[in-house]
C-alpha cells in the first residue's frame, strides 16, 4: 500500500513521543464467570400420573454424603393406601356393571329381531282380519243374525203347529185323559219357550245389528291401527333402543378401560413413596443442569411435613468421582471474540496460586432467553482439590496470540471515514502520514497488518498542553 503524503507540520503546542516499531506477541483475551459442575449427576424428582399429595416425613440433610441404596427422601403413604384399596373395590363393581350390560346388549341383539317379527305378525293379522271382516264377514254376520231370528221363528211355528195339532186331536176323542194333559202341558211350554227364544233373537238380532257388527267393525279398524302404528313405531324404536345400548356398553368399556389405566397408574405411583440413592455420593438440593446449579424454592417444601410439588427436581445426587467442569456465559461481544477451540486459564478466589488449564468443550451458537452465549469448559484439577460443586471461578480465555505481531498504540491511529493512519517519522526527520490496516486490539496496542514495518518510527501525538 502506497503511502499518503501530506503535510508534516506539527501544531507546535503539542507534544509528541516517538516509538520504533518491533515485532513482539500480542495477546487478547476474554474473562468468563463460570460455576464449577459435575459431569454426571442424577437429579430426582416425583412424577406422579394420579395420586397429588406427596408430604415429607423423612430426607436426606444438603451436603450429605450418601451411600448407594440408602433412602433419600420418604412421604406418608397411608390416605394412599387407603385410596389405593377403595380404587380396587370401585374397580369390582365396575367390572360387575359392564358384564351385567354386556349380558343386556347380548339378549338384546336377539330379542330385538324377535320383537319386530312379533309385530309384524301381529299387524299383517289385523290387516287380514279387516280385510276379512270387510269384504264378507260383515255380511256373513249380518246373515247369521238374520237366520238365528227365522231359525227362531220357525221353531214358534213348529211348536205352535204341534200344539195346535195335539189339540185337534185330543178334541176329536172327546175325552182328555191325564196323560193327553201332559202332553199339552208340555206342548204349550215349548210354545212359550219358543215365542221367548224368539223375542230373545228378535232382541239380540236388533242389538248386534245396531251395535254388535259396527262395534267389531270399529274394534277391527282399531286393531289394524293399533298393529300399523306399533309395528312402524317398533321398527324405529327397537332399532334405536338396540343401537342406544349398545353405545352405551361402549362408552361402559371404554370409561372401564381408562378407570383400569388410572388404576394401574395408581398403583405406580406407589413406587415414589420412598426415593433411593442409585450410588455414593453427595446430596444437593436443589437442580444441576447443564449450565447452573440452583437451589430454586426448595426451602419452601423440603422439610418433614413438607408437601412436595409434583415434577420439580427436590434434590440432586452427585456421584462420587464425578469429574466437575466449568459452566458460563458471555454476552454478545465476546461470543464473537471467542474461538470454538479457545484454552486459557482458571482462577478460584480464596484458592492460593490456582490457575487451572482450561479449554472450551461447546460454545453456543445461538443465545439463550436472556441474550447471553452458554460455554462449557474442561478444567485440569489436582487430585486433591477442594473445589466441589456450586463454587465460582474466574476463566481468562485467550482469543488471539499473534507470537511476531506489529502493533502500536491504539492513541497513534486516526481513523476518519473509515481510513486508518499513522504518522511516520521519516528519515529526513519530517512526518509522513501512512494508510493502515488494523487487526486486532489488545491492552491500548493494535495489531498492525499492513502499512508499517519493523525498525520504522511512528509518532505517537499527545493530549494538548
Amino acid at each position: 500500500m502506497k503511502p499518503i503524503l501530506l503535510s508534516s507540520l506539527l501544531v507546535s503546542t503539542a507534544i509528541s513521543a516517538e516509538l520504533t516499531i518491533v515485532s513482539a506477541p500480542l495477546e487478547s483475551s476474554v474473562t468468563v464467570e463460570a460455576t464449577f459442575l459435575p459431569t454426571d449427576a442424577t437429579a430426582f424428582s416425583i412424577s406422579p400420573k394420579q395420586w397429588r399429595t406427596f408430604t415429607i416425613t423423612k430426607l436426606a440433610d444438603h451436603g450429605t454424603a450418601v451411600k448407594g441404596g440408602e433412602v433419600l427422601i420418604t412421604f406418608e403413604n397411608e390416605d394412599y393406601l387407603k385410596g389405593l384399596s377403595e380404587a380396587k373395590e370401585t374397580a369390582k363393581t365396575r367390572k360387575n356393571s359392564l358384564a351385567k350390560a354386556e349380558q343386556e346388549l347380548a339378549d338384546l341383539n336377539l330379542t330385538t329381531p324377535h320383537s319386530l317379527e312379533g309385530l309384524k305378525l301381529a299387524h299383517d293379522r289385523a290387516v287380514e282380519a279387516l280385510a276379512d271382516f270387510q269384504e264378507s264377514g260383515q255380511a256373513l254376520s249380518l246373515e247369521d243374525i238374520n237366520e238365528r231370528l227365522d231359525s227362531s221363528k220357525r221353531m214358534l211355528s213348529y211348536q205352535e203347529e204341534e200344539l195346535k195339532q195335539l189339540l185337534k186331536m185330543y178334541e176329536e176323542d172327546g175325552v182328555t185323559e191325564e196323560t193327553e194333559e201332559i202332553i199339552l202341558k208340555r206342548q204349550r211350554s215349548a210354545v212359550k219357550s219358543a215365542k221367548f227364544m224368539l223375542k230373545k233373537a228378535e232382541k239380540k238380532a236388533a242389538w248386534d245389528t245396531a251395535k254388535t257388527i259396527p262395534r267389531k267393525a270399529v274394534d277391527l279398524k282399531r286393531a289394524h291401527d293399533s298393529t300399523r302404528l306399533a309395528y312402524e313405531t317398533g321398527k324405529i324404536s327397537l332399532p334405536r333402543a338396540l343401537e342406544v345400548k349398545t353405545l352405551a356398553v361402549a362408552k361402559m368399556k371404554r370409561d372401564h378401560a381408562e378407570a383400569d389405566r388410572k388404576l394401574a397408574e395408581l398403583e405406580a405411583d406407589g413406587s415414589l413413596f420412598s426415593l433411593v440413592a442409585p450410588a455414593d455420593g453427595v446430596i444437593y438440593y436443589g437442580d444441576i443442569d447443564h449450565h447452573s446449579w440452583s437451589i430454586g424454592n426448595t426451602s419452601k417444601f423440603l422439610f418433614e411435613n413438607g408437601s412436595a410439588p409434583k415434577d420439580t427436581v427436590l434434590m440432586t445426587l452427585i456421584p462420587t468421582g464425578s469429574v466437575l467442569t466449568l459452566s458460563g456465559a458471555v454476552a454478545q461481544t465476546e461470543r464473537l471474540q471467542i474461538p470454538t477451540d479457545a484454552t486459557g486459564t482458571t482462577t478460584v478466589a480464596g484458592l492460593a496460586n490456582s490457575a487451572f488449564p482450561t479449554s472450551i468443550t461447546t460454545l453456543a451458537k445461538a443465545p439463550s432467553s436472556g441474550g447471553k452465549y452458554q460455554l462449557t469448559m474442561a478444567v485440569q484439577l489436582p487430585e486433591d482439590s477442594p473445589l466441589v460443586t456450586g463454587m465460582t471461578a474466574k476463566v481468562n480465555l485467550i482469543t488471539y496470540r499473534n507470537e511476531d505481531a506489529i502493533s502500536v498504540p491504539t492513541a497513534a491511529i486516526t481513523t476518519k471515514d473509515g481510513t486508518s493512519t499513522v504518522k511516520v517519522k521519516m528519515a529526513s526527520g519530517k512526518a509522513e502520514v501512512r494508510e493502515i490496516t488494523l487487526g486486532r486490539v489488545a491492552d491500548k496496542k493494535t495489531e498492525i497488518i499492513e502499512g508499517l514495518e519493523v525498525d520504522q518510527v511512528i509518532i505517537i501525538p499527545e493530549k494538548k498542553k
